[in-house]
């Protein structure tokens, strides 16, 4: 006669297996909050993630910031090829949309909003190329040179006994003239290149955007490796500043922690549900295996 025993234990095993390891799934979260009975605490509760949230959001973040997105790792994401060729197709679509506009440069930065923080920036970049050609001639003692050259070409230009003569002191002369060429450059310098600069800023405000946008078309390669250059050095001398300011780890660790545990929950089960379902069942099978070796011995 069949032992119903042979199919009870086994099934029996399968549930209980089943039940337990859903149970324990289910506990990773729930319950959310600390459940009390007067000042006594049920063990076990809250689950397993809400009661170590700040412990684990702390972990994950020293993961991530330390290994996963370290300061290197965003370096090369921030300057990979991928980025490098994303932007020269953005520019290469920018001036593709600017060589459609009937307006000037002018209208076209006014009807943007651009036209008073362009103004603001050439004027600046006036001053600071002003500034740094002036500071660069006279550190170069180019009024020496100028200076040199005009006495040199005089002498030669002169009968050779009033050279003779003349020479001397135009030599003893010659060190305050250039210094005093090099203070006229370093005073009026300045003033002269940020009118020009302003004259041929007011020039390209005058083009169409057409036009303007055919002129930066037969430059774009040269634009686009000045620009590209300029981002990597910029990266390299601001990134460690601005990432350490950044801290990957704090911003991951806030943002666990502020994860409401619905939502995590949620998260977390959409994510893994076909690995976690599948450890349901693994634990039903492991109660029926042990459902049916326990009626062997």
């Amino acid at each position: 006669m069949f032992d119903l025993k042979w199919i009870m234990a086994p099934v029996v095993g399968g549930l209980i297996g089943l039940i337990t390891n859903g149970i324990a799934i289910r506990m990773l979260f729930r319950p959310f909050h600390p459940v009390k009975i007067g000042r006594f605490t049920l063990p076990f509760t809250p689950g397993l993630i809400p009661k170590e949230q700040p412990r684990l959001a702390r972990a994950i973040g020293r993961v991530i910031g330390d290994k996963l997105l370290d300061q290197e790792t965003l370096k090369k994401a921030l300057a990979s090829d991928t980025l490098h060729a994303a932007f020269e197709n953005k520019v290469e679509r920018v001036l593709e949309s600017w060589s459609r506009q009937t307006c000037t440069v002018h209208e076209y930065l006014e009807k943007n909003g651009w036209h008073a923080p362009a103004d603001a920036a050439v004027q600046s970049i006036g001053k600071s190329v002003s500034a740094y050609v002036a500071e660069s001639i006279v550190s170069r003692k180019l009024g020496g040179t100028i200076l040199e050259y005009a006495v040199q070409e005089v002498l030669a230009n002169l009968n050779s006994m009033v050279a003779m003569v003349a020479e001397p002191a135009i030599r003893k002369a010659q060190p305050a003239i250039a210094e005093r060429i090099d203070q006229t450059i370093a005073e009026q310098c300045p003033a002269i290149l940020e009118e020009y600069i302003g004259k041929e800023y007011g020039k390209w405000m005058d083009k169409p955007m057409r036009e303007a946008a055919a002129m930066l078309w037969t430059k774009k390669d040269l634009f686009q490796e000045k620009v590209w250059a300029l981002y990597l050095e910029l990266l390299e001398k601001k990134a460690g500043r601005f990432l350490e300011r950044l801290d990957v780890s704090a911003v991951v660790e806030q943002k666990i922690n502020e994860f409401d545990m619905r939502e995590l929950e949620d998260l977390i089960m959409e994510i893994s549900r076909k690995e976690l379902n599948a450890l349901v069942w693994i634990g039903g099978l492991l109660g029926a295996v042990i459902g049916m070796v326990n009626l062997l011995f």
